[in-house]
């Protein structure tokens, strides 16, 4: 071979085809990373709207269930707590005996503390002080709150009373109502 062909040969036979490979794979592998990492991001971004989506799912399917009690629920909004809340009680009262709870006093005032306060939605602090045993005042709460979902517990304090089995609980609750 002529050496005057042996330089144009070798630069562009070989050397330009070497770099020009080269080049191809280093773009390659640059934007094989960036797909890699795109892809990942959108698995990701998938992974976590199926789960979002089934927990939603499972959401709405709980409110499915509870649609047939939320008329009633609404109703609760539109009478009177103070009543509502002695109507209750004066259920407990007759399924509990006289020393599991007793209810000492009553007392309704205009929500101007507690959580009620804060809020712009209409209330009322209703206070009220029980003397019982543990048992029967931690039933009788769980039963006037499962009945009464707008009651919010505000304040509970529990004091031993002398005899040992009975204590006596001072209650504040916000009573949610419509305007």
């Amino acid at each position: 071979m002529n050496e005057y062909y042996k330089q144009p040969v070798v630069v562009f036979g070989v050397a330009l085809p070497l770099l020009g490979l080269i080049l191809i794979f280093a773009v390659s592998f640059n934007y094989r990373s960036k797909f890699e990492q795109t892809f990942r991001i959108r698995k990701d971004q998938y992974v976590t709207h199926q789960k979002v989506t089934k927990q939603r799912e499972a959401l709405e399917e709980k409110i499915d269930n509870q649609r047939p009690y939320l008329s009633s629920w609404m109703g609760l909004f539109d009478q009177a707590a103070d009543s509502s809340v002695n109507a209750v009680l004066n259920d407990l009262e007759t399924r509990f005996s006289g020393n599991e709870i007793q209810q000492t006093s009553f007392r309704r005032s205009p929500a101007s503390g507690g959580i009620g306060g804060a809020s712009k939605q209409t209330a009322v602090q209703l206070q009220l002080s029980f003397r019982g045993t543990y048992r029967g005042l931690q039933n009788a709460f769980l039963e006037m709150e499962a009945r009464m979902p707008q009651l919010q517990m505000d304040n509970l304090k529990l004091r031993k009373e002398s005899n040992r089995n009975l204590l006596n609980a001072e209650v504040t609750y916000t009573a949610w109502q419509t305007e």
